[in-house]
């Protein structure tokens, strides 16, 4: 799949609230029961931590104490942009690139997702795309649905 991945979701929240569940707050949200290098790997997840600033990695830890790089961060603007490398269970080089915009609506907050650069896996592109086409979807609807409590 050469066209990049595009999955907008709005959440009754500020700007910097929805940054800041989607990134500080991310392992009270993310389904990492089975979207997880954990998951992958038949052991129980246990968290994420987001860091806040550019070049650090995203890093899921598991039930036994091991970590998993996800992400490398290469652009981190609170409130308003974020992006990053994505190559959960893959060498860097193999990274795919994830952006999420922040921005003020008349219902809170419009958060616009574009991962795209999946041809740098070659004949697996289509495959790994079609998979995130889908478990976007999945782990926006947590997003979400994470933000509606925040807001009550």
């Amino acid at each position: 799949m050469k066209t990049p991945i595009e999955k907008s979701v709005t959440v009754p929240l500020s700007p910097q609230d929805a940054f800041d569940l989607f990134t500080e707050n991310m392992d009270t949200w993310w389904p990492g029961e089975n979207h997880s290098v954990s998951a992958q790997k038949n052991v129980e997840f246990k968290n994420i931590r987001f860091p806040k600033h550019v070049g650090e990695d995203i890093v899921e830890q598991d039930a036994n104490g091991d970590t998993h790089i996800w992400d490398s961060i290469i652009a981190y603007h609170p409130g308003k942009y974020l992006a990053f490398h994505r190559h959960p269970g893959r060498p860097a080089d193999q990274a795919t690139v994830v952006t999420v915009t922040f921005t003020q609506s008349a219902q809170g907050t419009r958060c616009d997702l574009t991962h795209g650069g999946f041809d740098i896996l070659g004949p697996e592109a289509d495959a790994v795309s079609t998979s995130y086409l889908n478990g976007w979807d999945l782990v926006l609807g947590c997003f979400c649905s994470a933000a509606v409590p925040a807001y009550a």
